[in-house]
């Protein structure tokens, strides 16, 4: 009797040969997932209430193994229908959330893979494939020669936005108080536009900043641009070393989650070097058009900021998991987040011949993100990238023309990207929001709304399906007439 026969078996689920036969299966659900939305036939909202999927699914985890048809049934019959639906052509609310194929088949190697990639010991080629792509990607968006890994700085890919600024924030403040050791925690400040996404407000209070500046925008009528207003940064910022206070951190906004907006960093920047302020840039939608020259003017002041922040994720194909950080001084995000212990000692990092990737993110282990990123870059060429945009940003203004062609509606922002933003002509407020509705509700569409200073409730259009053509605008601009009061 083999000595192993009295241990218990091998799940049934490390069947490999059986596992072939399953992802067949599940590829084939994805390609028609994505064709049937492709083609309308599943709904980009679902109509479940508060409850609903928990209540179809047992109440308890099973003690013996479900057929992987019998899981896939259920993901199609109580999933799927309860679901909204990001890849939908009728999706059009926040921004994109791109899912290339190549990106999907890049995931799934990486998660075969599962390479926790701490440290470069313990997965090199995870390591080293990372800086290789955010190099690419450095050179790629015209970054500056600062935040390559061949110089002070380098780049990363962060899980979001979120923790990219949080990463931010930590390093701005470890320089800080290496530079002016005597400086208290609870004096520091930070600072930030109105039209600043919440993550850089949720970053401060992870920090337990206690003092936070949201600066008023000023709104420009000309493009319905709102930028940090420069003067009132510098004035509040005197005001604040006059009164015993630091401050450390700012972040300016290049492509703003409401109404898309830009500030004037290389401003900023000059305030932001008399205090010796880090300044940030999040360009999380944005910031991709790097990829393209004619419109790389369009980011001023890129060589002035500390640290970039782009997502990969959003308008770049790339799946969740991929928010690009760059940075200028990678000294004090390794300062700032750097701990281990004597299980992760090793010659290579000792003699400080690699980079650990652990010592510039919050966690200790991180998913084989550039994987991913290597196979789309590959797959699609920049070129490729380049198309997307142009193909969104081309639509998006065509669909700006084609509602303004109607005479009763408002576009209040100039077009720069793939964002329109508008409001019904002489309607109030609860008008504007009802035609939203009656557009989420009985024309098949997904919006969501933003509130400004000069114009209250506007509505946004963020197009984020590759595919969208102009019969697409066209239908779309029908289906806003038709909901028109």
């Amino acid at each position: 009797m083999s000595r192993n026969s009295e241990l218990p078996p091998v799940p049934a689920d490390y069947d490999w040969e059986a596992f072939r036969a399953n992802a067949h299966q599940t590829i084939d659900f994805i390609v028609d997932y994505q064709k049937a939305l492709h083609a309308r036939q599943i709904p980009v909202l679902p109509s479940c209430q508060p409850g609903d999927l928990r209540r179809s699914l047992a109440p308890s985890a099973p003690e013996t193994p479900v057929s992987w048809e019998r899981i896939m049934a259920d993901v199609q019959t109580h999933v799927v229908p309860r679901m909204t639906h990001w890849q939908h052509p009728d999706f059009y609310a926040y921004f994109p959330s791109m899912a290339a194929p190549s990106a999907i088949l890049g995931d799934m190697m990486a998660s075969a893979m599962n390479q926790p990639g701490f440290n470069w010991i313990c997965s090199p080629a995870a390591t080293e494939l990372e800086l290789h792509v955010m190099d690419w990607l450095r050179e790629a968006f015209a970054l500056p020669e600062t935040m390559s890994w061949g110089s002070t700085g380098g780049g990363v890919m962060q899980p979001s936005a979120t923790e990219g600024m949080i990463v931010a924030q930590v390093s701005a403040r470890t320089r800080k108080l290496a530079d002016c050791p005597d400086v208290k925690l609870n004096d520091l400040v930070s600072y930030y536009s109105d039209q600043s996404h919440f993550c850089v407000e949720k970053a401060s209070k992870v920090l337990g900043i206690q003092h936070l500046r949201k600066i008023t925008s000023v709104y420009d009528p000309a493009t319905g641009n709102y930028a940090m207003d420069p003067v009132l940064l510098e004035s509040t910022m005197a005001s604040d070393v006059a009164t015993g206070l630091t401050p450390f951190f700012v972040s300016a906004n290049f492509g703003a989650t409401g109404v898309g907006a830009i500030d004037d960093v290389p401003a900023i920047a000059a305030i932001a070097d008399k205090y010796k302020v880090w300044v940030n840039l999040d360009a999380a939608y944005a910031g991709v058009v790097a990829v393209l020259p004619e419109l790389r003017p369009m980011l001023r002041g890129l060589d002035l900021v500390d640290s970039v922040l782009i997502n990969g994720s959003k308008w770049f194909n790339l799946l969740f998991n991929s928010s690009f950080m760059f940075f200028t001084q990678k000294e004090y995000v390794v300062r700032a987040l750097n701990a281990t212990g004597a299980y992760l000692e090793n010659k290579h990092t000792a003699d400080n011949k690699v980079f650990d990737l652990k010592d510039y993110q919050l966690g200790l282990g991180r998913p084989f993100r550039s994987l991913k990123a290597y196979c789309t870059i590959n797959s699609m060429g920049l070129q490729g990238f380049r198309d997307v945009l142009n193909r969104h940003i081309t639509l998006a203004k065509y669909l700006a023309v084609q509602l303004t062609a109607t005479d009763r509606i408002e576009i209040v922002r100039q077009v720069d990207f793939g964002l329109v933003c508008f409001r019904i002509k002489g309607a109030s407020d609860d008008v504007n929001m009802a035609v939203m509705e009656k557009l989420n509700k009985t024309e098949g569409v997904h919006f969501v709304h933003t509130v400004t200073a000069h114009h209250g409730v506007v509505l946004r259009i963020a197009l984020c399906h590759p595919q969208l053509t102009t019969e697409d605008m066209d239908g779309l601009v029908a289906k806003i007439v038709r909901s028109l009061p």
